[in-house]
């Protein structure tokens, strides 16, 4: 569980980071291009550690400390937060109504599919994991809420269809190679 732990210290350390006077600094000393190569590199590698840390922690003496044992309805609740979720994260892209009235959707999209992941997950690793990309998003929304960091642009239509359908076919390939890629079935 060390290499999770280690992982996540460092993906939302530098993504954390962003948020302090400390990017500012940094972004003087070396540039703008060599900081995002930097804030890129240590990201990827935090990431990595991440999805090391916890695919070792599947299995082993860390994998038995539950911290809480989801109820057997929990994975409709995953499902449902999920497809909302990745809709969310479609229309993060565009400039649609979504986008116009939640003001935040990738950040609201990433927690969303996390906090889904939480409902069904009661491991130890589970909870580190999907805990994090939950804590990270709200901290995310309220920091980018203060500092007012919505966008303003005039709304289209077909930008949300194309979310719903961006949304809707990622959501239907995940159903389908859940299992292969991550070794969990969804239904």
């Amino acid at each position: 569980m060390t290499i999770l732990i280690v992982g996540l210290v460092i993906f939302f350390g530098i993504h954390v980071l962003t948020a302090t006077p400390l990017r500012s600094v940094m972004v003087g000393a070396i540039g703008e291009k060599p900081y995002k190569g930097v804030f890129s590199l240590l990201s990827f590698v935090g990431l990595g550690l991440m999805i090391w840390g916890f695919g070792m922690s599947r299995y082993g003496p860390d994998s038995a400390i539950i911290v809480f044992n989801p109820p057997s309805w929990s994975h409709f609740v995953t499902l449902v937060l999920v497809a909302i979720a990745l809709v969310l994260i479609g229309a993060s892209h565009g400039k649609g109504y979504m986008r116009k009235w939640v003001k935040h959707p990738m950040s609201l999209g990433v927690g969303l599919w996390a906090l889904g992941h939480l409902f069904s997950n009661g491991n130890m690793n589970e909870v580190l994991l999907f805990g994090s990309f939950v804590a990270y998003a709200i901290f995310d929304v309220l920091l980018c809420t203060i500092k007012g960091k919505a966008k303003t642009f005039e709304p289209e239509f077909k930008s949300d269809m194309k979310a719903i359908v961006i949304g809707g076919a990622l959501f239907a390939a995940i159903l389908f190679f859940h299992y292969n890629i991550f070794g969990v079935s969804v239904v």
